[in-house]
């Protein structure tokens, strides 16, 4: 670590020990290493350029050492995983989480406004509760696999369970009400369930887009599935192995964002046929402008299934807001929002998040990781 800080400055590592203990008295000439949390240079500078979202959980070590790893991740604007800092710590207990959710905090993300997204235990939540962890309740979101999980072990009822994930990812309001009564009428108990955890804890419509389009735990366990072979190994070796692969995925994503910007590309494939798809669309929907000074206006979208009966949205470009739910929770121009942009000769490209251009990618990626070296310097 002391290596890794010397040839990669910023680097930040924090560490947690005890004085050894022998026939009942401390000996303060040695020390029992409890815990070590790192994150490396490249990772805190290129965070500043990715969703503000933060993704928490754990893994096991194996063979001769048993310790758990902790890992905060992030994501970039191609759906990426973003490692952000790691731990590794005695097991999952409560002080463990206090700790890394401090050091995380202090010394890694101190933006305001992040969302935490986590599951709903009890250890977990106790110790970002913790008001010396500088974490507030309020930027905590939850998974919901594992929201999905508990209510399944509480009422036992598989298609029930897949009502609610499906609730969580509804981005309409009315519509989730809809679907929250139903499941009231049908199934007191159930609704009364739900009731108890806040609606921005766990639904889109109502998460002011804190979520960022995640709900669930896939960024985490992405990078467990890569770290896989390597938490067989000793932990200095683990940590120079975690270095070497992140050092590789920062060179892989700079070079493939550099070739697509000079190709004269400004977002991803993926997102720009997204964007085009809305494009197409937008030509077939009628505006009613309201205010064109702050863009608020009414969209009439005809039903795909021939019928008369037309859908309205309402949208207010100064609030970035959809009734739709896309606008807000994605921070991306849906149909409704491009063809109002179209309408009052707007550039619709100003209101999708930076975080989705390439350019911005290159930023953050664009920290270089330093070399080691040969041990004898």
């Amino acid at each position: 670590m002391n290596v890794v800080q010397y040839f990669s400055p910023g680097t930040i590592v924090k560490y947690q020990a005890c004085h050894h203990i022998a026939d009942g008295m401390e000996d303060p000439s040695r020390f029992i290493l409890d815990r070590v949390f790192w994150s490396f240079k490249p990772c805190i500078d290129g965070f500043a350029y990715f969703k503000p979202i933060i993704q928490v959980e754990e893994t096991f070590l194996t063979e001769k050492y048993t310790e758990t790893l902790l890992i905060a991740s992030s994501q970039d604007g191609n759906k990426r995983v973003f490692p952000v800092a790691f731990a590794i710590v005695e097991g999952e207990t409560k002080e463990a989480w206090e700790g890394f959710f401090y050091n995380l905090k202090t010394y890694v993300t101190p933006q305001p406004n992040l969302c935490i997204i986590l599951d709903r235990r009890t250890d977990l939540l106790v110790a970002l509760r913790n008001e010396l962890t500088g974490w507030s309740s309020d930027q905590s979101v939850y998974y919901i696999r594992h929201l999905a999980s508990n209510f399944n072990k509480e009422f036992r009822d598989s298609d029930l369970k897949d009502k609610v994930v499906q609730m969580s990812y509804e981005l309409m309001r009315p519509q989730f009400e809809r679907m929250l009564n139903f499941l009231r009428q049908k199934h007191p108990r159930t609704g009364a369930w739900l009731d108890q955890i806040p609606k921005q804890k766990w639904n889109q419509a109502y998460d002011e887009g804190r979520h960022f389009g995640e709900m669930t735990t896939n960024l985490v366990e992405c990078i467990n599935g890569v770290l896989k072979g390597s938490r067989t190994l000793p932990i200095t070796t683990l940590v120079r192995e975690i270095y070497y692969r992140l050092n590789e995925w920062f060179i892989q994503h700079r070079d493939e964002a550099t070739n697509m910007i000079r190709t004269l590309n400004i977002y991803y494939e993926e997102l720009t046929k997204v964007i085009k798809e809305n494009q197409r669309q937008s030509i077939c929907q009628l505006v009613r402008t309201f205010s064109r000074e702050i863009g608020v206006s009414e969209v009439d979208v005809v039903s795909r299934s021939g019928g008369r009966q037309a859908m309205i949205y309402t949208i207010k470009l100064a609030d970035s807001w959809c009734d739709y739910g896309e606008f807000q929770s994605l921070r991306l121009t849906c149909s409704h929002v491009i063809a109002i942009c179209a309408s009052l000769a707007l550039d619709y490209g100003q209101f999708i998040s930076l975080i989705y251009q390439l350019d911005n990618i290159v930023k953050a990626y664009g920290c270089h990781f330093q070399l080691i070296g040969n041990e004898e310097y």
